[in-house]
């Protein structure tokens, strides 16, 4: 054979093995696009890291495929995948919880996430107000962004006053066997409400990021206001977990268990 025949055979046979690649590639990554990304978290809570990092919500907009969110964010469902397949985070505490009972789970979303917006909520309307006070009138754009603060707020604290007093403590009987039917008539009442004001947050919280530039601090920005985009990330950021355990694991294992 030729030194041009081989040639030629040698670029045939790697063409033909990165289309093999190729494809294999694709067939991989086809099964984490088609599922939902709520289920991706559901089964790996280290996944959550790599869709903030993309900016795909996997707490409210749990319910949507991968395909469908990474087309949302517009971004490369390539770079997504790769990128959940190369998440190395261990020893996160989350991990697990999707294998804890659920009065554990409701024990843990109490004491950790229940708990972190009532520390971070003063905090938050301070800051923005503060803001308000020292820069409105020269900045007239703050203004609007201390009031839907405080409209988050505003919606969140009732919002965990009803899950504590009424849904959290049916899904507790409901755990132990029990039969729960309160005012509310079937558990999954409650839980539609709640998923509904999760995603008047998550709203609030999109109009946040257009106010804010995505929570960037402009540079005359003094050290009241970059606090308070920095709080306000860390509260979006806890919050989105927060949703998540409850939209994606918490409600639907109570409703299997309610049938």
């Amino acid at each position: 054979m030729s030194a041009t025949h081989q040639s030629n055979a040698v670029l045939a046979t790697a063409d033909l093995s990165s289309e093999r690649l190729d494809h294999q590639e694709a067939s991989a990554s086809s099964p984490w696009l088609a599922k939902k990304v709520g289920e991706l978290v559901a089964e790996d809570f280290r996944r959550a890291h790599v869709f903030s990092q993309f900016g795909i919500d996997f707490c409210c907009g749990g319910g949507k495929s991968l395909a469908v969110a990474c087309e949302r964010a517009n971004v490369e469902p390539a770079k997504v995948v790769a990128a959940l397949n190369a998440a190395t985070l261990t020893g996160c505490k989350e991990d697990q919880l999707n294998q804890l009972p659920l009065d554990q789970l409701i024990e843990y979303i109490e004491s950790t996430h229940h708990q972190y917006v009532r520390e971070k909520a003063p905090l938050l309307i301070e800051y923005s107000e503060k803001m308000v006070r020292a820069h409105g009138e020269h900045y007239a754009e703050i203004i609007p962004f201390a009031g839907w603060v405080r409209a988050l707020i505003e919606d969140l604290m009732p919002h965990l006053m009803k899950e504590e007093k009424i849904l959290f403590p049916a899904i507790r009987a409901l755990s132990q066997g029990e039969h729960v039917e309160g005012c509310f008539g079937h558990i999954g009442n409650p839980i539609n409400a709640m998923q509904h004001e999760h995603e008047e947050a998550g709203a609030i919280l999109q109009k946040l990021h257009e106010l804010t530039n995505d929570f960037t601090p402009p540079e005359h920005a003094c050290t009241t206001w970059r606090v308070c985009y920095a709080t306000l990330a860390e509260f979006e950021a806890d919050l989105h977990q927060h949703i998540h355990l409850e939209n994606n694991i918490l409600f639907p294992k109570s409703l299997d268990l309610a049938q």
